[in-house]
């Protein structure tokens, strides 16, 4: 029988190994429009996570969720910092996929809180499985820290989140495993096309 760890991390290796494809046909251009859509993405970060923090009932999800909310509240701002440096600024549109994205996480019950967790799970462990794709596609296209801010601090910042994380989901799985594993199953797809509208969709 699989065990929860082995479904969970499944997905992240999935998200990982679907982006990965897509990076070797990444252009300066799609960048850009990747760094739009981050803006967008991590807007409401601080929102959404206070949200999570408001509807959890279990303390040591009140407390990861709220210290998550302070620590990404203004990761927003890197994006718009990155676009700044290619003489760019966001577009004003919020991209469908990710009104969906919030539609979903604004969705979840108390009584699902877990369902956070699960997508927390993988939403910040992918970084782990990503790290070397994503500085290695970096590096071909020829951009310096002033164009990668955004990526380079998440890939530092989202190791250490998805390692408290995955903790949480081995002490807490047992209140609510089906919530959990929706959560980051939705989460998964949310995220997936997400990065496939930026960096792989005319």
């Amino acid at each position: 029988m699989v065990s929860m760890r082995e479904q969970l991390e499944a997905l992240t290796v999935g998200m990982a190994r679907q982006v990965a494809g897509w990076l070797p046909a990444v252009t300066p251009e799609r960048y850009v429009a990747f760094l739009d859509m981050m803006y967008h993405y991590t807007l409401r970060s601080g929102d959404r996570l206070r949200l999570a923090a408001e509807r959890a009932t279990l303390p040591e999800l009140k407390a990861f969720f709220a210290e998550l909310a302070a620590d990404e509240q203004s990761h927003y701002q890197l994006a718009k910092a990155d676009l700044a440096a290619f003489g760019r600024t966001p577009s004003d549109a919020t991209p469908r996929e990710v009104s969906a994205f919030h539609a979903f996480w604004e969705g979840i019950p108390a009584e699902r809180q877990l369902s956070f967790l699960g997508a927390l799970y993988v939403l910040e462990g992918v970084a782990r499985h990503l790290g070397g794709d994503t500085r290695q596609g970096l590096g071909r296209l020829g951009l310096d820290r002033t164009r990668a801010r955004f990526l380079l601090v998440h890939l530092d910042v989202d190791v250490e989140h998805g390692a408290r994380a995955q903790a949480l989901c081995e002490s807490l799985g047992a209140h609510g495993p089906e919530p959990l594993l929706d959560g980051a199953r939705q989460a998964a797809d949310f995220w997936v096309a997400i990065h496939r509208r930026a960096l792989a969709e005319a």
